[in-house]
């Protein structure tokens, strides 16, 4: 009889033979050649460049952006020249010598192939300082022309005007301290004149005026004008251009009440004060030829209007003092009329030839401005409508400048209060409707 395997051994064989298959099957798969998955093929290497040449002849060489420089300054200083074999080192050199000479906000620079391809065309883009001044010269020891001509031969990039940058004012105050030998600062001002500039003068302190002498003065006696400028010139610091303002405004007009309008001062000197500190200015005077009034005109207005307001008589010396109060009386009437905005200014028509001037009173009236509302303050009810109905100016009518005042003057001769102690008026001007408001005060 055959032996009968229990269900527990029968388990323990299948188990046994599971994993001997297993092995077998693991076995063989490490013995078979192992297959892999084709690698992709590497990108093939970047090319070298044809050539590694970083300069080249330079066939052109411009310059943009400039306007107080001339493109040969801007080169001679960059120093590079046409037919030189220059590349990138070579152009930021040329950056660098011009931006250190202080006078541009920017420069740059580009190249590219030229036409003919053997060389290259090169550029300089300047960007030149948002302000630039004149320069002056005073109370140095050399001509003005002889100190620009130095200074071109010191800088390459002198021009007219030059930027105020303290690098720019300390190497010109160098440059022209060594030309004259003694101590030069420089300062940007409007001494002397209307518009901002660079002033070169010596470093010592200006003197002021002591004493103002006048020669050859003709018809007007020197004491007259040493007189008119004593007021407005000693203890002045002296400055030449600042001293030719006073002669023009305090002397000037001495002889244009005298017909003498073409007088001028043609030499001013200066030296030292012996008996006083400070400096005596001899100012040499001529006088020049009496000129007679020609035709006299009034623009602006109606030239019927006004003629005789200006009083003025032709074939006779020309006196601009006669002129000056022709032209107040023409603006007077102005403001009474309601043009109480009216300007004027005279206007000369010199013939040299007949000596003779034409004037001519310009008028600019502006809008004509009526009367508006009265307020009456510090009076009681039963005064008030007595001042109120006393007022000529009605609403409405050409204001007056003249009226509140006189009415108030008006008011005081007749009497009208006892014990009056003050009086004001004030004006207000509307000047979109083109009328005035008037408040008068009165205090008791």
């Amino acid at each position: 009889m055959e032996p009968v395997c229990s269900r527990k051994t029968s388990s323990i064989i299948r188990t046994r033979m599971t994993r001997a298959l297993i092995l077998l099957l693991v076995a063989a798969n490490l013995a078979a050649p192992q297959t892999r998955r084709p690698r992709k093929p590497a990108p093939p290497a970047p090319t070298a460049a044809k050539s590694d040449q970083t300069s080249w002849p330079l066939e052109t060489l411009k310059v943009e952006g400039n306007h107080n420089y001339t493109s040969a300054q801007i080169l001679a200083v960059a120093g590079l020249r046409i037919g030189q074999t220059v590349g990138d080192p070579e152009f930021e050199a040329a950056r660098q010598r011009l931006d250190a000479t202080g006078v541009f906000d920017r420069v740059g620079f580009r190249f590219t192939p030229a036409k003919d391809g053997k060389g290259i065309d090169g550029k300089f883009e300047i960007f030149e300082m948002g302000q630039m001044f004149p320069i002056r010269f005073e109370d140095l020891p050399v001509a003005d022309a002889q100190v620009r001509e130095f200074l071109k031969q010191k800088d390459p990039l002198f021009a007219p005007k030059i930027p105020a940058t303290k690098r720019e004012l300390d190497r010109y105050a160098q440059w022209i301290t060594e030309f004259v030998t003694q101590p030069v600062i420089a300062k940007l001002t409007n001494e002397g004149s209307p518009d901002l500039m660079i002033l070169f003068r010596p470093a010592k302190p200006k003197p002021s005026v002591a004493r103002v002498i006048f020669k050859d003065t003709g018809d007007l006696p020197s004491g007259l004008l040493q007189t008119a400028m004593y007021g407005v010139a000693i203890g002045v610091v002296y400055g030449e251009p600042q001293f030719r303002l006073l002669l023009d405004t305090t002397i000037r007009p001495l002889y244009d009440a005298k017909g003498m309008i073409r007088v001028s001062f043609p030499k001013i000197e200066t030296e030292l004060a012996k008996d006083v500190t400070g400096i005596v200015v001899t100012v040499q005077v001529e006088p020049g030829p009496v000129y007679n009034l020609g035709k006299v005109a009034i623009q602006g207005v109606d030239p019927d209007s006004l003629p005789k307001l200006a009083k003025l008589t032709s074939g006779k010396p020309v006196n601009f003092d006669e002129v000056k109060a022709a032209q107040e009386r023409i603006a007077d009437t102005m403001h009474r009329t309601g043009y109480i905005q009216a300007t004027s200014e005279v206007k000369r028509d010199v013939h040299d030839a007949e000596k003779t001037v034409d004037v001519t009173i310009a008028v600019t009236p502006g809008p004509q401005f009526a009367m508006g509302k009265l307020d009456i303050v510090n009076l009681d009810i039963e005064t008030e409508p007595v001042i109120r109905k006393l007022w000529g100016l009605q609403p409405g009518k050409p204001f007056n400048t003249d009226y509140p005042q006189h009415f108030l003057d008006r008011v005081k001769e007749q009497g009208i209060f006892d014990n009056l102690k003050a009086t004001r008026a004030e004006t207000k001007v509307n000047q979109k409707e083109n009328t005035v408001d008037v408040t008068l005060y009165f205090n008791k």
